[in-house]
């Protein structure tokens, strides 16, 4: 019958788009791991940031999640841009993946003081979070939480790590406020003027 033609094809075109999706990602790590990424150059981290988040505003409509840039302090870095875009796109793909109907995903760009001084991005979503003893694993390729819902295959923030460390960064996941949801931080040295 024509309804389960119609089912069987989109089961066909979203298991290609999962294996497409695995395949990039497996791809992108590869190329981090094994240091053939493009040159870096100086970006302004903002604009990016409101790039990719774009990207991700269908998405998130389509499922009912408030997705939105809360601010976005000028801030540059020096770095590989289509890195820095698929570490970002992995930190969002996460947040609005796991945050149900309803939820939020905020995100923020500013500049820390210290030494040295850093651009910070958090995606932070009202989604059911990470155990704190499963946070540091989740790091590790194709690990994912126990329990999880979802068809991820557990390379995105693998993936983002590799692209954090190659810029000097880091990626860190904590509780969301008041402990609810996730909050996952980006910091990079900023550029020097």
């Amino acid at each position: 019958p024509e309804e389960r033609r119609a089912a069987a094809l989109a089961d066909l075109r979203a298991g290609v788009a999962r294996a497409s999706r695995l395949v990039e990602q497996m791809l992108a790590l590869a190329r981090e791991q094994h240091g053939t990424a493009a040159p870096l150059a100086s970006i302004e981290l903002d604009e990016l940031t409101r790039r990719t988040v774009a990207e991700f505003v269908p998405l998130a409509e389509a499922a009912d999640i408030d997705l939105g840039v809360e601010s976005a302090d000028p801030v540059r870095v020096t770095g590989d841009a289509d890195a820095l875009r698929r570490l970002l796109a992995n930190l969002l793909d996460n947040a609005v993946r796991y945050t149900p109907r309803g939820g939020r995903v905020d995100v923020s760009v500013r500049s820390e003081a210290g030494a040295p001084p850093r651009a910070v991005v958090s995606v932070t979503d009202t989604g059911p979070g990470i155990p704190p003893e499963e946070r540091e694993r989740v790091f590790d390729r194709f690990h994912r939480v126990p329990g999880t819902r979802g068809t991820g295959s557990g390379l995105g923030l693998s993936l983002a790590r590799s692209i954090a460390t190659r810029h000097d960064g880091v990626v860190e996941l904590e509780d969301g406020p008041g402990g609810r949801g996730l909050r996952a931080v980006l910091r990079l040295p900023l550029s020097r003027p």
